[in-house]
């Protein structure tokens, strides 16, 4: 029975070798494979020598017993080997197989991830880090002063050299930029030499690419505090800068100024140029503010034309008034060209000073746009020092505002008519409508004192559709009667350049049944100068109509003899500045002579305003001026009493 388990013993071991050399020998190492094979040998030998003493009595095959007895003895431990190096050999193959799997999961790992011994030579560069950087595992590898190469700050350089040298650290998000072939990356890098450390490593990390992040961060953070047209300081910024400016100037005992600018008319450039036009506008003025100020200044854009400028540190009020000046001179010069279209711009400005002023934000705020209000009221185009009394015009401003309000939804305006008399035949040619408001218990209020707070007010559109409509009747009733004159209306600069005039004369003139003819429109000479391409086209377009054109307060303006030819106009009025002191200032009748032979050489009507006494329309019919009107022919009245008092025919 042990002879035929010695022979079994034997056939297993040779089949034990044949396994070895066809299956196994791929999957054992080297030296596995050769303990093995001789673990499988000498278990053949041991085998076969039993069996051979078991077959044979000779003297030979008893030393073979008794050597076959001693080898039994070792076959367990030859056994046991056997199987120690199989399993020992299955444990290895299956580490080896995690590890080359952990390797290719930190390779193809979408983190970035280096180490390096602790001189800060590179031990490892994963895919994603040569994504990141652009440079191959072999460039890095090979390059000794890889810290240098890949990290542009000296300061990430030199913490990272120490953590090598201090055998790694432990953070969370330590954000480096990483210098490659691409450009800068900004990296949040992940330590973990510490808490995993690996042998041979003294420092490594992981890192994931934040530039995205970062910068789409950035941008909302950049639209939450700046303009997004002009790229300005918005709102919020500017206040936290001025609080800053507040609390500095305190603390160091130095002035500081706040300047609000704001561009004169600027509606009109988009309602006849378009939006695109004049946001296109205001991105070239921004530039050309910026292009006043020092870098420590802020500018920014406050609302709609609006601009705000801090300027942190003065030495005195000069200086803020001489930035004003440069502003205001750098932008009416020379004129804007926005997509072909020429236009000239004008700007005011208000000025508050800190801390003589105030040294509340809020307060500060409100001192400029007062300033600002003045300047716009004292003809534009320039700047005004805000001041106490200023308060108390505010106060006015809002009660005529409210008063006006009322007045126009209560229909308590009234026109009256001033007649306008030909020199030459004495007779009533024409008549102007002038708007008046009776206050009851206080003195009335000039147009001149109302219509800009109508304007600033928004009142505007309203009020001058209502003097189109009241006007365009009255001249209707008069075109039967004995007052077969044409009368002029007055149209105010933001009436002039709304989209929609031609549609509101043919409303109003329909629903008046009157003929265009019968109507004179009156602009003023600084208007038509606002944009004077605009002006020319829409007077072109009126006249078309049948309307007649007059260009009033004609001196008063800036137009050259060269505008002047091409504006489409019938008549000339000259303003009565010129004609209060005419017969005391010998300058005044200069000009007042030279606008009349002027004017018939282009073929225009003269019409001298503010006539008083004999002596102005005795100068005025020796210079050949064509009509007159003023307090010396008649007062402006109601038109009941005008119709009254002017006795029938009138030519």
């Amino acid at each position: 029975m042990i002879s035929l388990l010695d022979l079994i013993g034997s056939l297993s071991a040779g089949v034990a070798l044949c396994l070895l050399f066809s299956k196994w020998r791929r999957q054992l190492a080297s030296a596995e494979k050769w303990i093995i094979f001789f673990v499988c040998l000498l278990t053949l030998i041991i085998n076969f020598i039993g069996f051979i003493s078991w077959l044979g009595t000779t003297a030979d095959s008893q030393i073979a017993e008794n050597w076959g007895d001693y080898l039994q003895i070792l076959q367990p431990a030859l056994w046991g080997m056997f199987f120690y190096v199989v399993v020992e050999s299955a444990q290895s193959k299956k580490l080896k197989s995690s590890e080359e799997k952990l390797r290719a999961v930190i390779e193809n790992l979408p983190l970035a991830l280096h180490a390096y011994d602790q001189d800060g030579r590179p031990l490892a560069w994963n895919k994603q880090a040569e994504t990141l950087s652009g440079y191959s595992k072999e460039e890095i590898l090979k390059n000794t002063s890889a810290l240098a190469l890949l990290y542009p700050d000296a300061k990430d350089q030199q913490s990272l050299l120490q953590e090598c040298q201090k055998g790694g650290a432990k953070y969370y998000h330590r954000l480096r930029k990483l210098r490659g072939k691409l450009g800068e990356r900004e990296v949040a890098w992940y330590n973990i030499s510490k808490q995993f450390p690996i042998p041979g490593w003294a420092n490594w990390c992981i890192g994931l690419d934040m530039t995205e992040q970062l910068n789409a961060q950035r941008k909302l953070e950049h639209l939450a505090t700046h303009d997004e047209l002009t790229g300005l300081a918005n709102r919020t910024l500017l206040r936290d800068r001025l609080q800053h400016a507040l609390d500095n100037c305190i603390r160091n005992d130095h002035m500081g100024a706040l300047m609000m600018l704001d561009l004169d008319h600027f509606k009109m450039v988009n309602d006849s140029h378009g939006h695109p036009v004049g946001d296109r506008l205001l991105v070239e003025v921004a530039k050309r503010l910026t292009s006043c100020l020092k870098s420590t200044d802020t500018l920014a854009r406050f609302s709609g034309d609006e601009f705000v400028i801090l300027l942190e540190e003065i030495s005195s009020i000069e200086d803020a008034t001489f930035v004003a000046e440069r502003i205001l001179n750098t932008l009416s010069h020379p004129a804007f060209v926005i997509y072909g279209n020429e236009i000239r711009v004008r700007a005011s400005a208000g000025i508050t000073c800190f801390p003589e002023d105030d040294i509340r934000t809020d307060e500060l705020m409100k001192n400029m746009d007062l300033a600002l209000y003045t300047a716009k009221e004292k003809g534009r185009n320039n700047f005004h020092l805000y001041s106490r009394n200023m308060h108390r015009r505010l106060r006015r401003r809002h009660e005529i505002s409210e008063k006006l309000r009322i007045a126009i939804d209560q229909q308590r305006l009234e026109l009256h008519y001033q007649p306008k008399v030909s020199l030459k035949t004495n007779k009533v040619v024409g008549f102007e409508a002038l708007l008046r408001w009776p206050l009851p218990q206080e003195n009335a209020l000039h147009p001149s004192e109302f219509v800009p707070i109508a304007e600033n007010a928004g009142l505007m559109p309203v009020l001058g559709s209502w003097v189109l409509g009241e006007a365009f009747k009255q001249t209707a009733l008069w075109q039967n009667s004995h007052m077969q004159a044409p009368v002029a209306i007055n149209l105010s600069a933001l009436q002039f350049f709304q989209a929609d005039l031609h549609y509101n004369l043919d409303r109003e003139l329909e629903m008046a049944g009157l003929n265009a003819e019968h109507i004179e429109l009156e602009i003023t000479e600084t208007a038509v100068m606002r944009n004077i391409d605009h002006a020319i086209s829409t007077m072109k377009v009126l006249r078309e109509k049948g309307f007649s054109i007059s260009l009033d307060d004609f001196g008063t303006g800036y137009s050259s003899l060269s505008w002047l030819k091409r504006f489409p106009i019938n008549t000339i009025k000259i303003d009565q500045s010129f004609i209060s002191e005419l017969q005391y200032n010998s300058q005044d009748a200069a000009i007042v002579r030279s606008i009349i032979q002027l004017g018939h050489c282009l073929d225009k009507n003269i019409v001298a305003e503010g006539v008083e006494n004999e002596k102005q329309k005795i100068f005025l019919a020796d210079e050949n001026c064509d009509a007159y009107q003023g307090f010396l022919y008649c007062k402006p009245l109601a038109a009941e009493t005008l119709s009254q008092t002017l006795a029938p025919p009138i030519h």
